[in-house]
């Protein structure tokens, strides 16, 4: 069974299909980057020339990196089966309702992992650079824009727009999470315009 499903998704036919999903794939690793401000680290680091700062930078890129492998065989396993047909699987239009559901809990759940002193200091950056907030909710246009996206191309979505709207899904998926920890967004902002 196994072995027959595998055939048909590594077929000679549908290898560009393939190629441009694990291209994606590997495309969302650096998404946490940028979500949990490793990306913000690595800007200062290059800025300012201590070396426990390059050091800690790559490390936590690295281990970063790491832990983000997991997304590529989760985003082919998602958006593979049935990539081939047309129209937006049941799965996404479903995973898109929950990240929808969960959305307004997000403004809630946010920074509740900070003790109050760090809370102070995100809400007095979201103050100072209204652009650190506007970053950290890019997923609610993207939402929004799977939504619209739901709604026109339900039944008619070709195997490439597929692919993207899984891509987007599975961004904003990892923005809702990378909301519990992202005390590093926006931090070279502030240390450069000091």
């Amino acid at each position: 069974m196994i072995p027959t499903r595998l055939r048909q998704i590594f077929a000679k036919e549908r290898r560009p299909l393939l190629e441009g999903h694990v291209v994606l794939a590997f495309a969302l690793i650096p998404v946490p980057w940028f979500r949990t401000g490793v990306a913000d680290l690595l800007v200062i680091a290059s800025v300012f020339p201590w070396p426990h700062m390059i050091t800690w930078a790559l490390g936590f890129c690295f281990w970063l990196t790491v832990f983000s492998l997991p997304l590529i065989p989760l985003f082919l396993a998602w958006s593979l089966p049935g990539a081939d047909h047309p129209g937006l699987p049941r799965r996404s239009i479903g995973a898109l309702c929950l990240l929808i559901a969960y959305h307004p809990y997000r403004y809630l759940l946010e920074g509740t992992l900070y003790v109050v002193q760090k809370q102070a200091l995100i809400a007095q950056w979201h103050e100072q650079f209204p652009i650190i907030w506007v970053f950290k909710h890019l997923d609610t246009p993207a939402l929004l824009g799977l939504v619209a996206w739901t709604v026109v191309r339900c039944q008619t979505a070709r195997p490439a727009e597929k692919a993207l709207y899984h891509w987007l899904l599975f961004v904003c998926a990892i923005w809702a999470v990378g909301a519990f920890k992202d005390i590093g967004v926006g931090r070279s902002l502030v240390w450069l315009s000091d």
